[in-house]
């Protein structure tokens, strides 16, 4: 048999087997399982996938099962008077993805949270009842366009740093309202208008917060086959919020730019925002920057040493016609680390850290990072811009740094376990209020169909 008539009864062989299934997406509503529609021998999981519905429609079922374990002896520097706890947090999502036609999607998410052990009442985010976590409906009019309508999740970059879908705490962070997608070629053009969902107890009766509104254009383009620019304009307003000791109506525009990419072993990626608007008569004037850079070293292990300087802007005087105060918008909260004992208000941050890879599917890091305040004059703030302790007499900048060690194994496709150990220094800023060194320990498992 000839080398071309061997290579073609293999493919014909292979026809019918279903390619790998991808990984998984932050944003499951992004997964697109279409390609298993002309497979005909379907293995593992993807009778779940795939289900044909006849002609061109199909059914996907999907869903996580989420187990955090928490063990930390000083909540929030116990400064509140909080005591060591130790507690997990459980979650469950169900989802169900419908294609009517090549042009019409509806896609559903139900999630069921709970919290196991806390000694502290849950949060906000810890608990509810079986609820609507995803809902919308998509309709793409023409080529590259789509229109979505409905509750949904947005993540605009990998780095989700001031817009992302609150991963690390129980409940994810969802919006109502409408985003119009326009793709072509490298380019993609997001535009919205939505409205932060705000979780309540009990089951089925989670709202959007008819107090805030959240809109904006967002542009992506890959300026090469390693290197991709981002650019957006983003309105945030919130009615009845307080800074310091005023309360009133937040009007607040942010402009940014992110640029990242790769240049052999080195990945950078770098984002600046600067805000304006209006807060109770004052002048919003305030800004950030992130400038994180790494270097692979091409050794056993893949060594990665890696550098990141963040920067939030704080109030320089609060008595004045300004409010300098950076505010993050919707931010990881898992950025910094699982404390959530540093946000991008009032921040002057800066992380050192070597990564490792000793075998396939897991990574290992260590970490150091420095905690600033930006001015003594604003108050140390923790995620996602609430106040530890309000402004006072305490002049130092000094907030603490952070030992660090995150390590990840990628079991297989669908489970995925993450461990990190924080140990969370006091300085001078926090003594001053009382506080003392705080040390975390978080477990992850994650299994995911």
């Amino acid at each position: 048999m000839s080398t071309a008539a061997a290579l073609l009864a293999l493919g014909l062989a292979g026809a019918g087997a279903a390619p790998p299934p991808p990984a998984f997406k932050p944003v499951r509503s992004d997964e697109d399982y279409s390609y298993l529609q002309g497979v005909a021998d379907r293995t593992g999981l993807d009778p779940l996938r795939y289900i044909p519905l006849g002609g061109q429609a199909y059914l996907s079922l999907g869903g996580e099962a989420r187990l955090r374990v928490d063990a930390i002896d000083a909540p929030h520097f116990g400064i509140d008077g909080e005591q060591a706890d130790t507690f997990a947090l459980g979650r469950l999502l169900l989802s169900a993805d419908l294609h009517l036609a090549p042009s019409v999607r509806v896609y559903g998410e139900l999630g069921l949270h709970r919290d196991l052990g806390k000694h502290d009442p849950a949060t906000p985010l810890d608990r509810n009842g079986v609820d609507t976590q995803v809902l919308f409906l998509d309709v793409a009019p023409a080529a590259g366009w789509r229109v979505r309508l409905g509750r949904q999740e947005l993540q605009l970059n990998p780095t989700q740093r001031f817009i992302a879908v609150r991963e690390s705490p129980n409940i994810r962070q969802s919006f109502d309202g409408a985003r119009v997608t326009h793709t072509t070629g490298a380019l993609k053009l997001d535009a919205f208008y939505l409205q932060p969902v705000t979780v309540s107890p009990g089951a089925f009766n989670d709202r959007h917060n008819p107090r805030q509104r959240f809109y904006g254009l967002y542009t992506s383009t890959r300026l090469s086959p390693r290197q991709t620019l981002d650019v957006y304009a983003l309105g945030f307003e919130r009615d009845r919020v307080r800074f310091g000791t005023v309360t009133g109506d937040e009007r607040r525009a942010s402009l940014g730019a992110r640029l990242a990419g790769v240049a052999g072993p080195i990945d950078y990626d770098a984002e600046g925002v600067i805000q304006g608007g209006r807060f109770a008569g004052r002048k919003i004037r305030a800004w950030s920057a992130s400038a994180a850079g790494g270097y692979t070293l091409d050794q056993p292990w893949k060594p990665r040493l890696g550098l990141r300087l963040d920067l939030g802007s704080g109030d320089n005087d609060p008595a004045d016609d300004r409010l300098q105060t950076f505010n993050p918008l919707f931010p990881k909260g898992g950025y910094f680390n699982e404390t959530t004992l540093m946000s991008w208000g009032n921040l002057v941050s800066v992380r050192s850290s070597l990564g490792v890879a000793p075998m396939k599917g897991v990574s290992l890091e260590a970490s150091y990072t420095l905690h600033h305040r930006m001015t003594g004059a604003d108050a140390i703030y923790i995620q996602p811009l609430a106040t530890l302790a309000p402004a006072g007499s305490y002049r130092s900048k000094d907030v603490g740094g952070a030992t660090q060690l995150d390590g990840t194994w990628q079991v297989n496709r669908n489970l995925k376990l993450q461990a990190q150990l924080v140990h969370q220094e006091a300085g001078p800023a926090v003594r001053a209020l009382g506080g003392k060194p705080v040390d975390l320990a978080v477990l992850f498992a994650q299994l995911r169909f």
